[in-house]
């Protein structure tokens, strides 16, 4: 995206470049049938008058020549500069208005390209990827799956850990609102600085490899250098199917918050 505003403000400049250099040196397209000295601007002294006169009257005595050949039947003569200057017809826009246009559309493309890169980068996603409701799978499949998976389940696409929830243990009823038929949902990321953090097998904890936070089966800080638990996202069933809302990151519980006081079941990874 860049190199597409560098080429387009590029294109610009040369745009511009060339105007000015057009107009710098006047430059001008001759006609058809006229050679350049007859372009060349009539004095401004006193005789100014006379020679336009001479010009009318050589226009007109040109004319009638060539009406006067065609009625006796004479081939065709070859018109004068005046009769070709009015025959030839200007099509389009001239040559500063075709340059202001250019200049225009170079300046209106790199706005475009600019609007168009910002609101890709702004827009919320909304075809069912991370950052919108997701579906888990149905509510039988993916407590199967948790059961499987030692206590975690790994849903990639909403980039979570769902986890079994039992409202019982949760004293102080904090996380009763953003959890659902028995499921709670892990942001993967780790809260220090952005480190995936996987599910230790042996410990039954997930333990960050970066710098050795680690959080119990919750999510809630047990170890290390993180400043809370694990951020969450709400989760809600709806026709039997577990759906996990990735558009909003709940923040995870502080550091004293231990609800399910679960001591790890074997060695740390």
């Amino acid at each position: 995206m860049t190199t597409t505003l560098l080429l387009l403000a590029t294109a610009a400049g040369l745009l511009a470049l060339a105007f000015w250099w057009i107009r710098r040196n006047n430059l001008a397209v001759y006609p058809v049938g006229r050679a350049p000295r007859e372009l060349r601007p009539l004095p401004t002294g006193c005789d100014l008058g006379e020679r336009l006169m001479m010009a009318t009257a050589a226009d007109q005595a040109a004319t009638t020549s060539t009406a006067g050949t065609a009625s006796s039947g004479a081939g065709p003569t070859t018109a004068g500069p005046a009769a070709l200057k009015r025959k030839k017809k200007r099509s389009g826009p001239n040559r500063r208005d075709f340059l202001r246009y250019g200049l225009l559309a170079s300046f209106g493309g790199v706005l475009a390209a600019f609007g168009g890169a910002s609101l890709a980068f702004l827009w919320p996603t909304l075809r069912g990827g991370f950052g919108a409701v997701i579906d888990a799978g149905p509510e039988d499949e993916v407590r199967q799956a948790i059961a499987d998976g030692g206590g975690r389940f790994e849903f990639p696409s909403g980039r979570a850990y769902i986890v079994a929830y039992d409202e019982a243990t949760d004293q102080e009823q904090n996380y009763a609102e953003i959890t659902d038929g028995g499921f709670m949902a892990l942001y993967q990321k780790c809260v220090h600085l952005g480190c995936r953090v996987p599910w230790c097998e042996s410990s039954s904890w997930f333990e960050c490899p970066c710098h050795g936070s680690r959080y119990n089966r919750w999510g809630e800080y047990e170890f290390g250098p993180a400043p809370r638990g694990l951020d969450r996202f709400a989760v809600r069933i709806e026709e039997g199917r577990v759906m996990v809302d990735t558009s909003t990151v709940v923040t995870g519980p502080s550091r004293g918050t231990n609800q399910l006081r679960q001591p790890p079941e074997g060695p740390h990874c």
